[in-house]
Protein backbone atom coordinates (compact mmCIF):
# COMPACT_ATOMS: atom_id res chain seq x y z
CA UNK A 1 0.00 0.00 0.00
CA UNK A 2 2.82 2.72 1.09
CA UNK A 3 4.60 1.69 -2.16
CA UNK A 4 1.69 1.99 -4.61
CA UNK A 5 0.91 5.40 -2.80
CA UNK A 6 5.05 6.36 -3.27
CA UNK A 7 5.02 5.46 -6.67
CA UNK A 8 2.02 7.24 -7.36
CA UNK A 9 3.29 10.45 -5.46
CA UNK A 10 6.75 10.52 -7.43
CA UNK A 11 4.98 10.21 -10.91
CA UNK A 12 3.02 12.75 -10.46
CA UNK A 13 5.85 14.80 -9.41
CA UNK A 14 7.58 13.65 -12.14
CA UNK A 15 4.76 14.34 -14.28
CA UNK A 16 5.06 18.17 -12.53
CA UNK A 17 8.36 18.33 -13.84
CA UNK A 18 7.83 17.52 -17.26
CA UNK A 19 5.31 20.02 -17.74
CA UNK A 20 7.42 22.76 -16.36
CA UNK A 21 10.58 21.87 -18.36
CA UNK A 22 8.11 21.76 -21.21
CA UNK A 23 6.62 25.39 -20.33
CA UNK A 24 9.95 26.45 -19.96
CA UNK A 25 10.95 24.89 -22.89
CA UNK A 26 8.40 27.22 -25.20
CA UNK A 27 9.14 29.90 -23.08
CA UNK A 28 12.67 30.32 -24.42
CA UNK A 29 11.83 29.22 -28.22
CA UNK A 30 8.96 31.79 -28.39
CA UNK A 31 11.53 34.12 -26.42
CA UNK A 32 14.05 33.56 -29.25
CA UNK A 33 11.73 33.89 -31.72
CA UNK A 34 10.36 37.66 -30.64
CA UNK A 35 14.21 38.24 -31.20
CA UNK A 36 14.63 37.08 -34.54
CA UNK A 37 11.23 38.45 -35.32
CA UNK A 38 11.92 41.72 -33.57
CA UNK A 39 15.58 42.04 -35.17
CA UNK A 40 14.30 41.52 -38.84
CA UNK A 41 11.51 44.14 -37.76
CA UNK A 42 14.23 46.70 -37.41
CA UNK A 43 16.37 45.95 -40.53
CA UNK A 44 13.53 45.75 -42.46
CA UNK A 45 12.65 49.15 -41.42
CA UNK A 46 16.38 50.18 -41.74
CA UNK A 47 16.26 48.85 -45.29
CA UNK A 48 13.20 50.92 -46.20
CA UNK A 49 15.25 54.41 -44.95
CA UNK A 50 18.64 53.02 -46.64
CA UNK A 51 16.74 52.79 -49.94
CA UNK A 52 15.03 56.00 -49.76
CA UNK A 53 18.33 58.00 -49.28
CA UNK A 54 18.07 58.28 -45.55
CA UNK A 55 21.25 56.66 -44.60
CA UNK A 56 21.86 58.55 -40.81
CA UNK A 57 18.19 57.40 -40.26
CA UNK A 58 18.96 54.06 -40.81
CA UNK A 59 21.98 53.59 -38.83
CA UNK A 60 20.07 53.30 -35.81
CA UNK A 61 17.90 50.75 -36.83
CA UNK A 62 20.31 48.56 -38.67
CA UNK A 63 22.43 48.81 -35.18
CA UNK A 64 19.40 47.54 -33.02
CA UNK A 65 19.00 44.69 -35.55
CA UNK A 66 22.31 43.78 -34.82
CA UNK A 67 22.45 44.05 -31.19
CA UNK A 68 19.03 42.15 -31.09
CA UNK A 69 20.66 39.51 -32.58
CA UNK A 70 24.66 39.65 -33.11
CA UNK A 71 25.06 37.04 -36.21
CA UNK A 72 22.48 38.96 -38.25
CA UNK A 73 25.37 39.64 -41.31
CA UNK A 74 23.12 41.63 -43.46
CA UNK A 75 22.08 43.98 -40.91
CA UNK A 76 26.11 44.52 -40.12
CA UNK A 77 26.60 44.64 -44.03
CA UNK A 78 23.73 47.66 -44.21
CA UNK A 79 25.14 49.27 -41.21
CA UNK A 80 28.51 49.35 -42.97
CA UNK A 81 27.46 50.34 -46.07
CA UNK A 82 25.53 53.44 -44.18
CA UNK A 83 28.26 54.41 -43.31
CA UNK A 84 30.05 54.54 -46.41
CA UNK A 85 27.30 56.48 -47.89
CA UNK A 86 27.96 59.56 -45.34
CA UNK A 87 31.82 59.18 -45.84
CA UNK A 88 32.46 57.92 -42.24
CA UNK A 89 35.11 55.87 -43.47
CA UNK A 90 36.37 54.43 -40.15
CA UNK A 91 33.12 53.73 -38.76
CA UNK A 92 32.31 51.39 -41.67
CA UNK A 93 35.21 49.32 -40.96
CA UNK A 94 34.24 47.42 -37.70
CA UNK A 95 30.53 46.24 -39.30
CA UNK A 96 31.89 45.37 -42.28
CA UNK A 97 34.34 43.17 -41.04
CA UNK A 98 31.83 41.44 -38.98
CA UNK A 99 29.80 41.25 -42.49
CA UNK A 100 32.73 39.80 -43.97
CA UNK A 101 33.18 36.95 -41.05
CA UNK A 102 29.50 35.98 -41.40
CA UNK A 103 28.78 36.02 -45.04
CA UNK A 104 28.77 32.88 -47.15
CA UNK A 105 31.32 32.44 -49.82
CA UNK A 106 29.05 33.00 -52.46
CA UNK A 107 28.94 36.69 -51.35
CA UNK A 108 32.09 37.34 -49.69
CA UNK A 109 33.24 39.21 -53.20
CA UNK A 110 30.99 41.60 -52.79
CA UNK A 111 31.27 42.09 -48.93
CA UNK A 112 35.22 42.98 -49.85
CA UNK A 113 35.18 45.27 -51.87
CA UNK A 114 33.00 47.70 -49.93
CA UNK A 115 35.42 46.47 -46.66
CA UNK A 116 38.24 47.81 -48.94
CA UNK A 117 37.04 50.60 -50.27
CA UNK A 118 36.35 51.83 -46.41
CA UNK A 119 39.41 50.72 -45.68
CA UNK A 120 40.84 53.06 -48.43
CA UNK A 121 38.81 55.79 -47.17
CA UNK A 122 40.32 55.42 -43.35
CA UNK A 123 43.50 55.42 -44.65
CA UNK A 124 43.30 58.67 -46.51
CA UNK A 125 41.15 60.12 -44.11
CA UNK A 126 43.92 59.39 -41.43
CA UNK A 127 46.63 60.64 -43.82
CA UNK A 128 45.20 63.78 -44.65
CA UNK A 129 44.87 64.14 -40.55
CA UNK A 130 48.87 63.31 -40.13
CA UNK A 131 47.60 60.19 -38.25
CA UNK A 132 50.28 57.88 -40.14
CA UNK A 133 50.17 55.13 -37.87
CA UNK A 134 46.57 54.65 -38.68
CA UNK A 135 46.93 55.06 -42.22
CA UNK A 136 49.46 52.68 -42.55
CA UNK A 137 47.29 50.11 -40.74
CA UNK A 138 44.18 50.52 -42.58
CA UNK A 139 46.58 49.89 -45.55
CA UNK A 140 47.97 46.45 -44.17
CA UNK A 141 44.57 45.51 -43.80
CA UNK A 142 43.72 45.96 -47.71
CA UNK A 143 46.81 44.26 -48.56
CA UNK A 144 45.63 40.99 -46.28
CA UNK A 145 42.57 40.99 -48.46
CA UNK A 146 44.01 41.75 -51.89
CA UNK A 147 48.00 40.98 -51.74
CA UNK A 148 48.18 41.76 -55.33
CA UNK A 149 46.95 45.64 -55.25
CA UNK A 150 48.93 47.82 -56.55
CA UNK A 151 47.01 50.39 -55.47
CA UNK A 152 47.02 49.27 -51.63
CA UNK A 153 50.99 48.82 -51.84
CA UNK A 154 52.32 51.97 -53.36
CA UNK A 155 49.61 53.94 -50.97
CA UNK A 156 51.32 51.86 -48.40
CA UNK A 157 54.64 52.97 -49.34
CA UNK A 158 53.51 56.57 -49.38
CA UNK A 159 52.42 56.59 -46.12
CA UNK A 160 55.16 54.79 -44.40
CA UNK A 161 57.46 57.44 -45.86
CA UNK A 162 55.49 59.90 -44.35
CA UNK A 163 55.25 58.55 -41.23
CA UNK A 164 59.22 57.70 -41.27
CA UNK A 165 59.99 61.31 -41.91
CA UNK A 166 57.84 62.23 -38.65
CA UNK A 167 59.93 59.82 -37.18
CA UNK A 168 63.19 61.07 -37.91
CA UNK A 169 62.09 64.37 -37.37
CA UNK A 170 61.40 63.58 -33.57
CA UNK A 171 64.82 61.83 -33.56
CA UNK A 172 63.60 58.18 -33.32
CA UNK A 173 66.14 57.11 -35.62
CA UNK A 174 66.09 53.42 -35.55
CA UNK A 175 61.96 53.42 -35.82
CA UNK A 176 62.63 55.38 -38.97
CA UNK A 177 65.15 52.81 -40.48
CA UNK A 178 62.74 50.06 -39.72
CA UNK A 179 59.85 52.51 -41.07
CA UNK A 180 61.71 53.48 -44.08
CA UNK A 181 62.51 49.89 -45.24
CA UNK A 182 59.43 48.65 -44.83
CA UNK A 183 58.46 51.28 -47.39
CA UNK A 184 60.86 49.42 -49.79
CA UNK A 185 59.31 46.28 -49.49
CA UNK A 186 55.86 47.78 -50.90
CA UNK A 187 58.09 49.67 -53.58
CA UNK A 188 61.35 48.29 -54.19
CA UNK A 189 63.10 51.12 -55.97
CA UNK A 190 61.29 54.23 -54.64
CA UNK A 191 63.91 56.76 -54.56
CA UNK A 192 61.94 58.84 -51.81
CA UNK A 193 62.07 55.67 -49.61
CA UNK A 194 65.82 55.36 -50.17
CA UNK A 195 66.69 59.11 -49.57
CA UNK A 196 64.58 58.84 -46.24
CA UNK A 197 66.68 56.22 -44.84
CA UNK A 198 70.04 57.25 -46.12
CA UNK A 199 69.01 60.17 -44.06
CA UNK A 200 68.00 58.23 -41.50
CA UNK A 201 71.25 56.46 -41.34
CA UNK A 202 73.45 59.67 -41.37
CA UNK A 203 71.38 61.03 -38.22
CA UNK A 204 71.76 57.85 -36.55
CA UNK A 205 76.29 57.99 -37.43
CA UNK A 206 75.85 55.16 -39.25
CA UNK A 207 77.71 56.48 -42.26
CA UNK A 208 78.64 53.52 -44.39
CA UNK A 209 75.03 52.52 -44.57
CA UNK A 210 74.26 56.17 -45.56
CA UNK A 211 76.72 56.23 -48.13
CA UNK A 212 75.72 52.49 -49.91
CA UNK A 213 71.90 53.71 -49.49
CA UNK A 214 72.97 56.91 -51.56
CA UNK A 215 74.96 54.93 -53.94
CA UNK A 216 71.97 52.86 -55.05
CA UNK A 217 69.53 55.64 -55.47
CA UNK A 218 72.45 57.22 -57.74
CA UNK A 219 72.27 53.39 -59.59
CA UNK A 220 68.50 53.99 -59.94
CA UNK A 221 68.72 57.64 -61.17
CA UNK A 222 72.27 59.17 -61.92
CA UNK A 223 70.40 62.66 -62.22
CA UNK A 224 68.83 62.63 -58.75
CA UNK A 225 69.89 65.79 -57.61
CA UNK A 226 69.05 65.13 -53.46
CA UNK A 227 71.23 62.54 -53.59
CA UNK A 228 74.16 63.92 -55.38
CA UNK A 229 73.95 66.42 -52.57
CA UNK A 230 74.06 64.16 -49.90
CA UNK A 231 76.97 61.98 -51.61
CA UNK A 232 79.03 64.89 -51.85
CA UNK A 233 78.41 65.84 -47.96
CA UNK A 234 78.87 62.16 -46.82
CA UNK A 235 82.36 62.31 -48.57
CA UNK A 236 83.58 65.35 -47.06
CA UNK A 237 82.82 63.73 -43.58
Amino acid sequence: MYKNSFRAKNSMYMKGMLLIITTICIFISCAGLGILSGAQSEFDKGLALFNAGKYEAALPRFRRATELDPDFGRAYLYLGRSYLNLDRWSEAVPPLRTAFRLSPDETKKEVINLLVDALFGAAIYEFNKGNFRDSASFLREVIQLEPNSSRARSELARTLIALGGALLSQGKFSDAISTYNEALKFSPNNLDAYIGLANAFLSNGDILKALRTIETVIKIDPTNREAQFLFKEMQVR
